[in-house]
């Protein structure tokens, strides 16, 4: 049994020859390139991590070749760690608060790709709670043509801006994987995989697929215009804005929190906004009060307008605590006695 798991560990840290891993001093040396795109606190998370692991491996380990292949690589860790304390000291300490140092690293763990070959999936990167949902697709991968072709599944219905900022960042990953992985296999898997998304975004510059794109109205207004449209708001808009306001405002985050229909909110803005774009292509968009139409409420809802510098100028965004007191003030006028009524 213990032979089982000690194979089962570094069998998987052999195998990947990309990625991040600790299987020798070339490997960490490796991983601390590949680390030089994150964020410095996910890069420091992950080194930390990584020594973790390797302790724990050298415990279940007795080849004394793996055991000092793992120990020149916890040498380059620490020898990077130590450089990093060190130049701490000399510059100003200039910390973000802590909240915000978890949302980053938080953020680069789920810009991870689960398909491709990385030590850090099972890393020891300490678990945040995290305030809101991610902002990144989770799923997307360039290990193989299959991979690549499940990744454009995802990204269906999404933003078409993001569809393509997808697969470019993809594509750019995958290159540098390229550059360091020797294995005949893989290297044929990546290049396919490529391939796909190549010919993803020739199409989508022949379809000018950019211009679909919806970008989003500030959450202050859209709670102003449902104030503006009274009880003409259907149900499936206030999930809707409740979801937009659950990530308080913070469009991205739409991504990855559902509906009740299973897919997640950016998808079901985007096909209910098809139909509206379409229906309402001749509409009058304001009025000579220079207010919202209805036609144009019924997109404003969906945090769209197709004059949305217009809709800045003129509609006056609602924040949330202006709403609590609101409800507080009405709250208070419904629970006047009859008889205070009375002697007013």
């Amino acid at each position: 049994m213990f032979f089982f798991i000690t194979s089962s560990i570094m069998g998987k840290d052999d195998k990947e020859d990309s990625g991040f891993g600790f299987k020798d001093k070339a490997k960490a040396e490796e991983t601390l390139r590949l680390l030089e795109q994150h964020d410095p606190n996910y890069r420091r998370l992950t080194v930390r991590g990584l020594l973790g692991r390797a302790k724990r491996v050298l415990s279940m380990t007795k080849a004394e070749d793996k055991i000092k292949n793992i120990k020149e690589a916890m040498q380059v860790f620490e020898d990077w760690l130590a450089e990093l304390e060190k130049n701490k000291e000399k510059k100003p300490d200039k910390k973000e608060p802590k909240k915000k140092e978890e949302d980053k690293a938080n953020k680069e763990a789920d810009d991870k790709d689960e398909n491709s070959s990385s030590d850090t999936e099972m890393a020891e990167i300490p678990e945040e709670k995290k305030e809101l949902p991610a902002e990144t697709v989770p799923g997307l991968g360039f290990k193989n043509k299959d991979a690549a072709t499940n990744t454009l599944k995802e990204l269906e219905g999404r933003d078409p801006d993001y569809q393509k900022l997808a697969v470019k960042g993809l594509i750019g990953r995958a290159k540098r994987v390229l550059t360091c992985t020797r294995d005949e296999a893989k290297l044929s898997n990546i290049k396919e995989a490529i391939s796909v998304f190549d010919q993803f975004l020739d199409d989508f510059d022949t379809m000018h697929l950019s211009k679909q794109n919806n970008p989003y109205i500030s959450l202050g207004i859209v709670r102003t215009c449902v104030k503006l449209a009274g009880d003409s708001v259907t149900e499936q808009q206030k999930s809707f804005v409740a979801a937009y306001t659950s990530v308080n405002g913070e469009y991205k985050r739409l991504r990855t929190v559902a509906s009740d229909g299973g897919k997640t909110w950016d998808i079901v803005r985007n096909e209910a906004l098809k139909e509206l774009k379409e229906k309402h292509s001749d509409a009058k968009l304001f009025d000579d009060k220079d207010e919202p139409t209805a036609e144009h409420l019924e997109m404003l809802l969906w945090a769209y307008s197709p004059e949305a510098a217009r809709v800045k100028k003129v509609i006056s965004e609602t924040n949330e605590s202006k709403e609590v007191n609101d409800r507080k003030r009405k709250s208070s006028a419904d629970d006047e006695s009859p008889s205070k009524k009375k002697k007013e």
